[in-house]
């Protein structure tokens, strides 16, 4: 899902920053920062965007790698948490806030942002994957207009789905 155009009016909301605390288990392994796991999906991402690939029917060029940004990451992390608390699936907040609202709240000045979630999956690997399987997520990835992203990661204790996952995207204006 994408928006191109920045929001006429904007209501700022101070967005929380910091980096995500709780750790993963693995089986057989000791735990994992979340942390680390935000930090493989950007890897990957990245990984992904070095090569040309097809998305659905679409060709797209390698793209140049995308910076971290913290307001991003803020944005993204706020609402991975909602997701896993409040136990739902969606780009829109419960609170009926879309990501284009969340992200500019975290004050992040965008004239381009997009936004990839997902649910259930257990590693950076299987999710960077799921997004790249599935056309639209895979174009978000691939898109050359975006230059920043930011990422959360929740691993719920209980719920449906067991972890969130959330790529924001944005370029600034």
């Amino acid at each position: 899902m994408r928006h191109p155009f920045p929001a006429l009016l904007v209501l700022l909301l101070s967005a929380c920053g910091t980096a995500p605390t709780e750790s993963v288990v693995r089986a057989g392994q000791t735990a994992v920062p979340a942390a680390q796991f935000t930090r493989e999906v950007f890897d990957l991402t990245n990984a992904a965007r070095a090569q040309a690939r097809v998305c659905g029917a679409t060709p797209y060029a390698a793209a140049p790698p995308l910076a971290y940004d913290s307001r991003l990451e803020a944005s993204a992390q706020a609402h991975a948490q909602d997701m896993a608390a409040k136990n739902y699936f969606s780009h829109d907040s419960q609170d009926g806030r879309t990501f284009s609202q969340r992200i500019t709240a975290a004050g992040y000045p965008w004239a381009v942002a997009a936004e990839n979630i997902a649910a259930g999956q257990t590693t950076p690997q299987e999710v960077v994957q799921a997004w790249l399987d599935s056309p639209g997520h895979c174009a978000e990835i691939m898109a050359d207009d975006l230059q920043e992203i930011g990422i959360g990661y929740v691993q719920a204790s209980g719920g449906t789905y067991g972890t969130y996952w959330v790529q924001d995207f944005g370029t600034r204006r």
